[in-house]
């Protein structure tokens, strides 16, 4: 079901249901006036009759003639005396039946007045008490016009209630059109926008409403969808390039390696070097599936460690400074708390290793000298780790990118790599609730620094 059609039809029910009580109000009071004003006719007959009959000792006979002379009978009039015993002592229009059981009598007797129907009659009764006992007096009689009017009533109020509610209906469908008018055309800008064309946004207009908040909303998913698919191209077009450079190198010294027989020692040398490039898209392999694993949600799950920071920054010194003699790590703490676990973090230690491990061997591969220095301060909340180098200043325009998988900058794309250590770094201090940044610039050491929590929040 559609939304214009949900409105329309709330819309209608809200409608319906206000107008149902209100001409069900209007018909009940009109009942309720036309009956209550027909019992008090019949309440005057009977008073009159108990008046002159059982107050005045007016003859039977002489009191049915005086009726008859009335000018005010009501249609098929009955009125009817009983005395004590239930007998009946007086009775006009004997051919009109009015069967009233002794129980309807007695109750009559005990509340000294009661209104009720008996079939199309009206009936009222009423108690005269006197000393030689007391008397019942029913005076019934047809409401055949205001029956009639309340049923021409009934007729004329469904029928305009019918006509009411399809003019609302209709005017609530043609209502929630209009209403829902910006939503289709956002529909279709949108449908003319993905996938085709996902520079082309929503236009907003300056009311303020639900709509332009809406379409701004979206200009940002818009945003966000097409940065994605941007990272997504940039991806697979470095990813393809990581793969094509050492597949074609194989491929290449294999070829040669076949073309003529040589000697053993030159078959070594293709060997290992073909080793070489096999090792390269072993290393690229497994970063690959590390990236992919950091970047799971089920990857929470890994933080179950206490890490020492302190411990984890010695053993990345000792292991970064032996991968090159040149490599030189130097680590660095502020004053040192007396409870040495206020320098634990909840995570993933290997995580945590991969992570310290990359910036460190990226600091002392891009520094001048092949130095690097690992500082490390805490807070009441976080453990701080900066890891600094003095080498050329990373440039403004690829500070914003380096955090994406695969993206080198130029001053960078001559050195052995491929682009995906950054963005696991970002990964694993982000899936701890951390934060990582970077300051670069000329005459200045380049700093990047990891913000570790002490405690998770939910």
């Amino acid at each position: 079901m559609t939304i214009r059609t949900r409105l329309t039809l709330r819309f209608t029910g809200l409608v319906s249901a206000i107008l149902a009580l209100a001409f069900a109000c209007l018909y009940a009071f009109c009942w309720y006036f036309i009956s209550s004003d027909f019992y008090r006719r019949l309440d005057r007959k009977a008073d009159t009759i108990g008046e002159l009959l059982i107050r005045q000792q007016m003859g039977p006979q002489l009191l049915i003639q005086f009726t008859r002379l009335r000018k005010d009978q009501l249609p098929a009039q009955k009125i009817a005396v009983y005395d004590g015993q239930n007998s009946p002592v007086f009775i006009t229009n004997e051919q009109i039946p009015l069967a009233v059981s002794t129980k309807v009598l007695d109750a009559i007797r005990t509340q000294k007045n009661k209104k009720f129907r008996q079939g199309a009659a009206y009936v009222t009764g009423v108690r005269y008490a006197t000393t030689s006992g007391q008397y019942v007096v029913l005076a019934s009689a047809e409401n055949r016009y205001g029956d009639q009017f309340l049923r021409q009533m009934l007729v004329v109020l469904i029928g305009l209630f019918g006509g009411i509610v399809g003019i609302v209906a209709f005017s609530g469908w043609l209502y929630a059109g209009d209403a829902l008018r910006p939503m289709k055309r956002m529909e279709q800008q949108l449908n003319h926008i993905f996938p085709n064309t996902l520079q082309e946004r929503l236009p907003v207009s300056t009311d303020n409403d639900e709509i332009s908040r809406l379409s701004t909303t979206i200009n940002r998913l818009l945003d966000r969808i097409d940065e994605s698919f941007r990272l997504q191209r940039m991806f697979v077009a470095n990813v393809s390039h990581e793969l094509k450079n050492p597949l074609t190198q194989i491929s290449s010294q294999l070829e040669v390696a076949l073309l003529n027989r040589r000697e053993s020692a030159v078959y070594e040398e293709t060997i290992r070097s073909v080793l070489d490039d096999v090792g390269e898209l072993s290393t690229l392999t497994r970063e690959l599936l590390q990236l992919s694993q950091v970047n799971q949600a089920s990857a929470v799950g890994l933080l179950t460690d206490s890490v020492r920071l302190d411990e984890v920054v010695w053993d990345i010194r000792e292991e970064v400074s032996s991968l090159h003699d040149r490599y030189d790590v130097t680590v660095r703490f502020d004053e040192l708390p007396d409870d040495f676990n206020q320098l634990a973090v909840p995570g993933n230690t290997a995580l945590l290793r991969t992570a310290l491990k990359n910036l460190t061997e990226n600091a002392c591969k891009f520094s001048s000298d092949g130095k690097a220095v690992i500082h490390v301060r805490f807070t009441e909340t976080a453990v701080i780790i900066s890891v600094q180098n003095n080498g050329t200043p990373i440039p403004a325009d690829d500070l914003p990118y380096i955090f994406e998988p695969f993206y080198r900058s130029r001053q960078t794309a001559e050195v052995r790599g491929n682009g995906v250590g950054l963005s696991l770094v970002e990964r694993i201090v982000r899936l701890h609730q951390g934060r990582v940044s970077v300051t670069s610039g000329e005459g200045q050491p380049t700093v990047f620094q990891l913000e570790l929590v002490r405690q998770f929040t939910s």
